[in-house]
């Protein structure tokens, strides 16, 4: 059977060619009906339309891939790679309607394997929790301006976007909650070294109060070190494996993984205002669009507090 072309989509929707290719394409500068864009879009899906991206890479200079690349290592916990499925899930919602796919991969931090930036010739990465010179790494791999955000770190140098958490505004609302008493900080292990201080330096906790936990960490010794203080824990399945360990009660949560929904109810939580991947999303729109608009270079996650 042949496949169905732009100009069919086209002849079904009862537009031109070049009004298809505008609403397939979100080309900014033209202002199509919404009803138009029904009946195009309507057309796609009763033709089963698919695009060729390799023309349509060639012909507009862009290959409408995103990619996000997952810094990661075997001393990493399984629950902090499960923390970005929603991250991943809803950037990947957002990216559709705008005509871009999303590409995922894994690099080891010490020593990064970029090829997938080469070959596939990526329009933009999403950088999640890198080192350092892993950062610049990447970074080389693209043509001057090209969009690269870092999610979950942060690095001095103002060409390129970061995306944190508000550690103080965090810690503020611990201290709030906790009405001054001391507690003790249980989070996972970042490779970006500039996330972990920034954490600490937030925390204000004595080192032996703060646990940065993988695969070699020993959670039981600390929990038994600072038995009956209270504990400010990242990341929602961290915090399950504490159930049954400690009180409930004792615990804050961060949900570091926006699924405070598997924790069961009574457990205060601080939650993020907006989505990471919502922040994370209109950030790289931004460069990719309006590279010459005004913009902060690093952006907070704020919380807020929630009881589950």
């Amino acid at each position: 059977m042949k496949k169905p072309t732009l100009k069919d989509v086209a002849k079904e929707a009862g537009v031109s060619v070049a009004t298809v290719s505008y609403v397939l394409n979100d080309v900014a500068h033209q202002t199509i009906p919404d009803e138009t864009k029904r009946r195009v879009l309507e057309a796609v899906g009763k033709l089963n339309y698919v695009q060729n991206l390799a023309a349509r890479s060639l012909s507009s200079g862009r290959t409408q891939l995103l990619g996000v690349l997952l810094v990661g290592s075997e001393r990493d916990l399984v629950s902090k790679y499960i923390s970005y499925g929603k991250f991943i899930d809803e950037l990947e919602r957002m990216s559709k309607p705008k005509g871009y796919h999303l590409m995922t991969s894994q690099i080891d931090p010490v020593n990064p394997n970029f090829a997938i930036i080469a070959e596939r010739k990526l329009d933009g990465v999403f950088l999640v929790d890198a080192r350092e010179g892993s950062f610049y790494s990447v970074s080389e791999k693209f043509p001057y301006g090209s969009p690269l955000v870092l999610v979950d770190g942060n690095i001095e140098d103002p060409l390129f976007r970061r995306l944190m958490p508000d550690f103080s505004q965090l810690f503020g609302l611990v201290r709030e909650t906790f009405a001054g008493s001391p507690y003790a900080v249980i989070c996972e292990s970042y490779h970006n070294r500039s996330m972990t201080e920034s954490l600490a330096a937030a925390a204000d906790v004595p080192p032996e109060r703060m646990l940065a936990l993988d695969a070699d960490g020993d959670l039981t010794a600390f929990l038994a070190r600072n038995e009956g203080l209270p504990l400010v824990v990242f990341n929602e399945f961290v915090a399950m494996r504490l159930l049954g360990r400690v009180d409930p009660s004792a615990m804050i949560v961060v949900c570091a993984s926006e699924a405070p929904g598997y924790l069961p109810e009574g457990i205060r939580l601080l939650v993020l205002e907006d989505s990471k991947a919502s922040v994370a999303y209109a950030t790289m729109e931004q460069l990719l669009h309006r590279p010459y608009e005004p913009e902060d270079q690093i952006r907070k996650f704020r919380f807020r507090t929630f009881t589950s």
